[in-house]
């Protein structure tokens, strides 16, 4: 009797396994980290999620780059129209003939000394560090090398449109930045307006948007015209 009561458990046993296999247990069994990284190779367990996730989320602006947030930061609110300068006393006590004045690094010593209290106003510095390094004046950086060709592209062969003197300020007005580039149509017609009809060239030849552009008509002067790189 008992072997027999033995063998029908049994046999009901092994009836409820098969009846689960086939049918699926209703709890489901815990997961392993085996069951985990079984994937197929090309899609990971969790790319329905994030792919769903993707689809609600809205795309993203893309972010602005630095050096384009560092000039949104420095372009001034409105372009800086040409002026008299207000150094051409002080240029002619420095000895400095504006007739034919020389290049900045021809001048004699004594003279670039005291010019350059001049460029520092000029550009509205609070110091000389503005281009020169600090306990290192001599060391060449590029601010020195900028200040070198504005000097010799505008302030050597240009003058105001009745002739007189062209000088640092008469473009800076004591701003390091005076030309607000977001408009490029408003740009152009400011520089036309301002840098060709209100200027002249101490030769007598005409001015035009090729004097300062050259023949290609460039418009990265520094880089490309002067080869100074960034």
């Amino acid at each position: 009797m008992a072997a027999r009561m033995k063998h029908a458990a049994l046999a009901l046993a092994l009836w409820m396994g098969a009846f689960a296999g086939a049918c699926g247990s209703s709890t489901p069994p815990p997961e392993t980290a085996a069951d985990k990284n079984d994937f197929d190779g090309e899609s990971s367990p969790d790319e329905g999620k994030a792919t769903a996730d993707a689809e609600g989320a809205k795309p993203a602006k893309p972010e602005a780059t630095a050096e384009a947030h560092e000039e949104e930061q420095k372009a001034p609110a409105k372009s800086t129209p040409i002026q008299a300068t207000k150094f051409e006393a002080d240029l002619k006590k420095i000895g400095i003939n504006l007739k034919k004045i020389p290049a900045l690094e021809k001048l004699p010593a004594g003279q670039k000394k005291k010019v350059m209290p001049l460029l520092q106003k000029a550009l509205g510095y609070d110091t000389c560090e503005g281009c020169h390094v600090e306990g290192d004046f001599k060391k060449e950086t590029r601010d020195m090398k900028i200040a070198r060709e504005m000097w010799r592209n505008f302030v050597v062969p240009l003058r105001s449109e009745s002739g007189g003197t062209l000088f640092c300020d008469s473009c800076h007005a004591g701003n390091e930045h005076v030309l607000n580039r977001k408009d490029k149509k408003a740009l152009q017609a400011f520089m036309e307006e301002e840098y060709e009809h209100k200027l002249s060239r101490a030769n007598k030849e005409d001015m035009e948007c090729g004097t300062c552009h050259g023949d290609a008509m460039e418009t990265k002067i520094i880089e490309k015209l002067w080869n100074i790189p960034k």
